[in-house]
């Protein structure tokens, strides 16, 4: 099975990837949570990853990736459907718990697919996430038909009443489209234990994650906080670099694929502390989405070479473990992330989780040059 059959019903479930990020905070804002509130919704997203991350990885590696994939699809399904009436916190909690189950599924499904095919890991990461965001975008146009016709409680249940159909689509399109499997016999294999390098490689990703999401659940709040801007304003300003991401992924993956995965991690560090100091000395909406454009790009190259530097030498049908393993501590960054910018940004101001930021990928960036391990080493 190549990516490309994926292609079509990754997009199809990814129709909230950029209007979830825009609606969340301005959907919680209206059923009365404050800032800190709503990055618990975020936090609780990751403590889904957190505490499934480790037996989902050994169940990709136990069944096709196929059958993984398809069971992702339906856990989007379900919880599109949960969404779309939540409205409670326990209840919109147990939606994105649902909804982290089936990020977690599709991502080990697709890594899965990537190794198997031997190809340029970092690029087809990079088309990975183009087609979820290319997904966004229709998503967009979907939302915008539909916010016309409804007040923002309401539009948020229809919107999700669609995601769910267009879910459904996509399983029953990889039902047909997507060919059935057979298990390739792998041999027996012990307990993943990383090597020193991979543990160095969890630890980077630990903290990169934790960074990252300190600012990036903030964008919404931030934006209306800063410049006073409507919804429409608002959701323009989170779009325009997720359109720009949407066609730079296979490029920006590239980057590392061909000058080294270690260097363009030191880079982009470098490039984010800049970018963070700079973010609170724009003063319009106009100069602050460029910004945040460079932001997400460079949020993006990091990631991907990290990945790619991560997965090098790790064998085909032990690929899901040690990647599910490599992903926890992504969780625990993203759950301990939005809770410290939260706070930050309702007690010392608006701009401290972004000056916090760009100090910390400035120390990453440090670290990077001095412990990050070199491409093609014995592993």
């Amino acid at each position: 099975m190549r990516y490309g059959k994926l292609a079509v019903p990754v997009m199809l479930v990814s129709l909230p990837v950029i209007m979830f990020e825009g609606l969340f905070p301005l959907y919680t804002e209206q059923l009365g949570y404050s800032t800190f509130q709503m990055t618990i919704f975020y936090s609780a997203f990751a403590l889904a990853g957190l505490l499934m991350r480790l037996f989902m990885g050994k169940l990709s590696d136990k069944y096709t990736r196929r059958s993984v994939f398809l069971l992702s699809v339906l856990f989007y399904a379900a919880a599109y459907v949960s969404l779309s009436g939540a409205v409670s916190m326990p209840h919109i909690m147990a939606a994105r718990f649902i909804q982290g189950a089936a990020g977690i599924l599709l991502t080990l499904s697709v890594v899965g697919v990537i190794t198997d095919e031997n190809d340029k890991f970092a690029q087809t990461m990079g088309r990975f996430d183009s087609n979820r965001n290319l997904g966004g975008m229709m998503g967009v146009g979907l939302c915008f038909l539909i916010f016309t016709n409804y007040d923002l409680l309401s539009g948020w249940n229809v919107f999700f009443l669609c995601c769910f159909a267009a879910s459904m689509t996509a399983y029953l399109y990889s039902l047909v489209k997507v060919r059935k499997q057979e298990k390739a016999n792998a041999p027996q294999k012990a307990n993943v234990v990383f090597s020193g390098e991979k543990k160095k490689l969890w630890i980077f990703n630990l903290f990169f994650c934790l960074f990252a999401s300190m600012t990036g659940v903030l964008l919404i709040p931030y934006v209306a906080a800063a410049f006073n801007l409507g919804m429409e304003s608002l959701l323009s300003v989170f779009m325009v670099p997720m359109v720009v991401s949407s066609f730079a992924g296979p490029h920006l993956g590239r980057l590392g694929d061909t000058f080294g995965y270690r260097r363009v991690m030191t880079l982009s560090a470098f490039l984010l502390a800049l970018i963070a100091v700079l973010i609170p000395m724009f003063h319009t909406p106009d100069s602050f989405t460029i910004i945040w454009t460079f932001y997400v790009l460079s949020i993006s190259t990091l990631d991907y070479s990290m990945d790619a530097l991560f997965v090098q030498g790790i064998e085909e049908h032990v690929i899901g473990d040690y990647y599910g393993k490599y992903a926890f501590g992504s969780n625990i960054g993203h759950i301990l992330g939005p809770l410290a910018g939260g706070y930050l940004f309702d007690h010392l101001g608006i701009s401290t989780p972004y000056i916090t930021f760009g100090v910390c990928m400035l120390f990453f960036g440090v670290a990077c040059i001095r412990y990050m391990p070199k491409e093609n080493r014995t592993l």
